[in-house]
């Protein structure tokens, strides 16, 4: 009975460290709508605009600069 826990204790040691490893997440790549232009951002509305321009997700941000604007946000896995 000891040995069969020692062996189950070292597999679970060895498998552990591949849900840790760096890159084992999917990469997000992000853009701005290029056919989403309102001034103000809907969010139901951009989610469309993305799923249209073939991405997966979309959403609403803040951009600062010389004004802050509302932009719409398209996002996928690259």
């Amino acid at each position: 009975m000891g040995t069969l826990n020692v062996t189950i204790l070292l597999c679970l040691l060895l498998v552990m460290p591949l849900h840790l490893v760096p890159g084992s997440k999917a990469k997000m790549c992000e853009d701005i709508s290029g056919t989403y232009t309102p001034s103000r951002c809907d969010e139901d509305k951009c989610v469309e605009a993305c799923h249209k321009e073939g991405f997966t997700q979309g959403e609403c941000g803040m951009v600062w600069g010389r004004k802050i604007m509302m932009l719409c946000f398209c996002k996928k896995q690259c």
